[in-house]
């Protein structure tokens, strides 16, 4: 009787903290219930390699002239380097110091003086699942500080991103946020004119042509920039000298000094603040700057806002290609939830009437064990964060009938052990001790097949996988654990008959 009135207590308090629980951290709903948007993303990797190419490039040229070998060039082309060398005898060398940089390269000679370097089949396949891993996470660390309740940001195939946000239907500015890449970079200004035919004319290989946000002005920068995006430290909304809505950023340590350093020997040299490819503005440098700055434009409050959410959570390491973008309604209208709760509640109730019908006081004790089930499910999905679909909608209803199935197993065992004469209390410890492993085989395979959906599924396969999962483990708790206790408490206050 002490150890009853132990799990009753413990059932109280267990109520109680699923009640609260649900209460206070209600379930999120997914796309399919709630509307919002979904999209379909691919990086650009032919323009990620590109840079990859320029960046190793300058690279290599640095290294071989510290080394002091006789070279002409370093080219950068979207598929290759090129090394103009002068002397046959350093080639060796030349090759040496290429591999050091670049493991696994490729290296071929060309013609006389020139060796063509390229990445191995190996690099590449790394580089491209390097691309996607460090734009979802990118992408995910943006959208969770948008706010969006239960994002789904999952690799779609190889090469692609599927990106679903609940609740969330402003299309252009998902797109703002999902899709720029946030390159801010800091680069010093050559020349600047309203021709860019006059700037092609002054264009080397260090430098490029860049135009205005406007696109009314162009400007010949250094290619290589002063300060990116990875060197700021955080970026926060704030208005210029003027009044107008601005982005405040601040730079890491190193980056700092190394600022300070470029500005205090470029006074009264322009320096241009490039953001996706574009000169937002150019400001004359008039003294020594370090760990501040600010970035000013003709922004509304609320693209400093989003701007402002990009810079910190990061870059993206390229550009994104939009293939799909759609405004999704729930699949299920209102009309048609209505309905299903109205359905569900009216079966569920038709379920309990025959459960009680047929058991008597047995089938109560089940009905709350079943009740039981459902808060303890409700309440782990609100804690756990996860979020509701229509396939775990499926998930809880397959779990509802493992719940009435294993309590109608042992409850027939019961009825057995009495027919075989024995005592009620002899009865339904027999009937549990005999059914109990069947029970335990039963949520053991249905944890396990939950745990691999999930694990290798992906959207509305992991919903389901994720209810399946919860309501197996409360099924046991409620309906094979409490589902003995109360019958135990009813024996023993005579009231069981079943």
């Amino acid at each position: 009787m002490k150890n009853t009135t132990y799990n009753l207590i413990g059932f109280a308090l267990l109520v109680i903290l699923s009640l609260a629980v649900v209460l206070y951290k209600p379930v999120n709903l997914g796309l399919d219930l709630r509307g919002g948007i979904s999209m379909v993303l691919e990086p650009d990797y032919s323009k990620a390699l590109k840079h990859e190419y320029e960046k190793t490039a300058r690279l290599v040229e640095k290294t071989l002239r510290e080394k002091g070998l006789r070279i002409l060039d370093v080219l950068a082309y979207p598929d290759r380097l090129e090394i103009e060398y002068l002397e046959e005898s350093e080639l060796p060398r030349i090759e040496e110091a290429v591999r050091d940089i670049i493991q696994d390269a490729v290296i071929e000679r060309k013609g006389e003086g020139i060796l063509r370097v390229t990445f191995s089949t190996a690099y590449l396949e790394q580089f491209r699942k390097d691309i996607i891993d460090q734009t979802i996470e990118v992408l995910r660390n943006r959208i969770d500080k948008l706010g969006v309740a239960q994002p789904v940001v999952t690799r779609l195939g190889k090469e692609r991103i599927l990106v679903e946000l609940p609740g969330f239907l402003d299309i252009e500015r998902a797109k703002r946020i999902i899709g720029s890449t946030a390159s801010l970079e800091l680069k010093l200004v050559i020349d600047s004119s309203y021709s860019r035919e006059e700037l092609e004319k002054k264009l080397t290989k260090n430098t490029e042509i860049l135009p205005s946000r406007e696109g009314q002005e162009w400007f010949l920068v250094d290619k290589v920039p002063v300060i990116s995006g990875s060197d700021l430290k955080t970026a926060y909304m704030t208005k210029d000298e003027f009044g107008a809505p601005a982005v405040g950023f601040e730079l890491k340590s190193e980056a700092a000094d190394k600022f300070g350093e470029f500005t205090y020997k470029n006074i009264g040299k322009r320096l241009a603040i490039v953001l996706e490819d574009k000169v937002v503005s150019a400001p004359v440098i008039r003294s020594r700057i370090s760990d501040r700055g600010q970035i000013t434009g003709n922004f509304t409050p609320q693209e400093v806002r989003d701007l402002a959410l990009i810079l910190r959570t990061g870059a993206l390491p390229t550009s994104l290609k939009i293939l799909q973008e759609k405004v999704v309604g729930p699949s299920l209208g209102k009309d048609a939830i209505e309905q299903g709760i109205k359905a569900g509640v009216l079966g569920f109730f038709l379920l309990l009437l025959v459960v009680i019908v047929r058991y008597k006081t047995a089938g109560v004790s089940a009905t709350v064990s079943i009740l039981l089930n459902g808060l303890l499910l409700w309440a782990g999905l609100a804690g756990l964060g996860a979020t509701l679909t229509l396939p775990g909608i499926a998930g809880i209803i397959l779990n509802m009938g493992i719940a009435v199935d294993s309590n109608v197993l042992i409850f027939e065992r019961v009825k057995e052990e009495l027919k075989l004469g024995n005592t009620l209390r002899k009865a339904i410890e027999l009937g549990y001790r005999r059914t109990l492993s069947a029970v335990w085989d039963t949520h053991i395979t249905l944890l396990v097949a939950s745990l691999i959906l999930f694990q290798f599924g992906s959207g509305p396969v992991k919903g389901f996988a994720t209810t399946l999962a919860i309501g197996t483990i409360a099924s046991f708790l409620s309906n094979v654990y409490y589902a003995k206790v109360f019958l135990d408490f009813l024996a023993k206050r005579r009231w069981l008959k079943i």
